[in-house]
């Protein structure tokens, strides 16, 4: 079987078969073993009472009646037969017996020997003017004592398999029940439908694994809702410049305004346009490639003066004074990626501040932190996190993908981007660099 299931239960079934033979294997060796002493302890004690019963009479005195063996609560008996020095029985339990010739072995172990085809286990002793005692009984009893037993164990071990397999099976089913039903919501999960959800689980690994796929499943919800949202707010952007350079170059063709002024408006939008296409393309790539950045040995101080003077235009036509405050410092760095997480940076500051932003940079014990304050209105604490998603735009926003690309630059760098609340009143956004 190529489920699961399939070879849980296989695998179940082989190991409780194996443990079956097994035990009734090791059983049976045990009773066996058990018997055989208990049957040599017996035999022992009935040879002591048969050589009192002929030391204080005569050997004919002793008969197969007061030879009794029990095993298991069960009266069976034991036979004798005395040999004399020639090897001839003078007397025994069995009449028909006496004046048989019995050659048996009398050494120190117990042994065994055949008597009317029957095999026998005996024990044996000297007695006085050289004859000797032999103590034996049929093994055909200890094979009934050893089968009635083995048969026992047999039923229990029996009821005992079919009692672990239906717990085993039950086990089986439980177990995998969890998976059939995470498999067939796996098979039938959309992202844009609402409607079908992951499974939760336990607190067993299965359930956990459930837990971990609902989880994912969220992500993945959300990270698709956000697709959208972001893909809706791109074409917004899109068309806004696209509607301006359609509308001003319809206007010029009937001459309804002027073309130098709409040469300037579709010049601007284009612009815009371009800009934003631009920062599509930067997010994607760093989203898709995984490319190498080429570290470059720089003063941070001029990084950031560049940063400064490139956004001065755009801070003097809103009336807002960028303050730096930094000190040189050289090092090797991807500068064309922290560059364009400080324009960024500033950017935004720009957009939202008042009357001022301030850009600091500071030598941390590992590296620097990049640091850009503005006095504008903030971001309030439960949207710090969401300012870093492609889809967010804040009220004077455009685009949301600055911040964005800034945190995937940190974490491609691994490093982390943080939005906090302002000395200034506005926003404050960190970037901490750890050299390694």
């Amino acid at each position: 079987m190529r489920t699961i299931r399939g070879r849980i239960f296989i695998a179940l079934i082989i190991v409780m078969i194996f443990s079956v033979f097994t035990s009734v294997y090791m059983v049976d060796r045990l009773v066996d073993g058990m018997l055989m002493d208990q049957a040599r302890n017996q035999l022992h004690i009935q040879m002591e009472k048969g050589i009192q019963i002929i030391e204080g009479g005569d050997p004919e005195d002793l008969s197969s009646d007061d030879l009794e063996l029990r095993f298991r609560d069960r009266m069976y008996y034991a036979d004798f037969f005395i040999l004399n020095k020639e090897d001839k029985i003078i007397a025994a339990g069995d009449d028909e017996m006496i004046g048989r010739t019995a050659h048996i072995s009398m050494g120190r172990q117990d042994h065994f020997f055949e008597l009317n085809q029957e095999k026998m286990m005996y024990t044996h002793q000297n007695l006085k003017n050289g004859l000797r005692i032999i103590v034996y009984t049929p093994m055909d009893i200890l094979n009934q004592v050893s089968d009635r037993i083995l048969h026992i164990s047999i039923r229990s071990v029996i009821i005992s398999f079919v009692v672990i397999f239906i717990v085993g099976l039950w086990l089986v089913w439980n177990t995998t029940r969890p998976l059939m039903k995470l498999k067939e919501a796996v098979s039938r999960f959309e992202p844009s439908y609402r409607g079908a959800r992951m499974p939760k689980g336990d607190d067993t690994e299965i359930g956990q694994l459930m837990n971990t796929f609902h989880t994912m499943s969220e992500r993945i919800r959300l990270h698709h809702q956000q697709q959208t949202e972001f893909l809706q707010n791109i074409s917004h952007e899109l068309r806004t410049p696209l509607m301006s350079i359609q509308g001003y170059a319809e206007a010029i063709k009937d001459q309804v305004v002027s073309v130098e002024k709409g040469v300037e408006v579709v010049s601007t939008e284009s612009k815009r346009l371009i800009q934003l296409v631009d920062k599509l393309l930067q997010l994607t790539r760093l989203e898709t490639l995984d490319e190498v950045w080429k570290m470059t040995h720089v003063d941070l101080k001029e990084l950031i003066e560049q940063a400064v003077q490139l956004l001065g235009p755009a801070a003097s036509e809103r009336q807002v004074k960028i303050e730096m405050h930094a000190a040189a410092m050289e090092l090797a760095i991807p500068a064309e990626q922290i560059f364009q997480l400080t324009i960024n940076f500033l950017q935004n500051a720009v957009r939202y501040a008042a009357t001022e932003v301030v850009v600091t940079m500071e030598q941390t014990p590992s590296g620097f932190c990049i640091i850009v304050d503005d006095d504008g209105p903030g971001v309030p604490i439960a949207e710090r996190q969401s300012v870093f998603e492609r889809n967010y735009i804040g009220e004077a926003g455009v685009t949301g993908i600055g911040l964005a690309i800034c945190k995937h630059i940190a974490d491609k760098l691994q490093t982390k981007v943080e939005c906090l609340e302002s000395p200034n009143g506005g926003a404050r956004f960190t970037f901490e660099y750890n050299i390694k």
